[in-house]
């Protein structure tokens, strides 16, 4: 019967380590190819897409998506095995934009999406709802 506890402790424990160990996960730098599409409109408009690369490590799992002239801030970051969620806040002259991700890793490459809504500064009018979706492939080590 000691030895059953023992081993239950030791297997939580183990467990417990392989969570924070982080996702399969390799260094380097990447390269990302996002869609953005639109969502709640009466009438469907074209995803717009993108690609571009970035240097992940274990410190930053998150790929970057925030676009020219906006001030993004990364929250409330949790790995759960392969799996990294996120919150997001953008900021750029009188909008903000609120997001929440999740991607999950498969050593070279992930797949993720982040769904985000744009508010006015002044809070006037509806919310415009945006649904990214994304992929990335580990390119190589990152540049120096």
């Amino acid at each position: 019967m000691r030895t059953m506890k023992f081993l239950t402790i030791l297997l939580a424990a183990g467990a417990g380590t392989a969570t924070a160990a982080g996702p399969d996960f390799k260094e380097g730098e990447w390269g990302v190819s996002y869609k953005m599409e639109v969502v709640g409109m009466p009438f469907p408009m074209p995803p717009i897409t993108a690609k571009k690369t970035m240097c992940l490590d274990k410190n930053n799992y998150i790929p970057d998506n925030s676009q020219q002239g906006q001030e993004c801030k990364v929250s409330d970051q949790k790995v759960n095995g392969n799996v990294v969620t996120w919150t997001m806040i953008c900021r750029a002259q009188e909008r903000t934009i609120e997001g929440q991700g999740k991607i999950t890793y498969k050593g070279d490459r992930y797949d993720g999406a982040m769904d985000a809504k744009l508010i006015s500064a002044d809070g006037q009018g509806p919310a415009v709802g945006y649904r990214y979706t994304m992929q990335g492939q580990r390119l190589g080590a990152c540049g120096k």
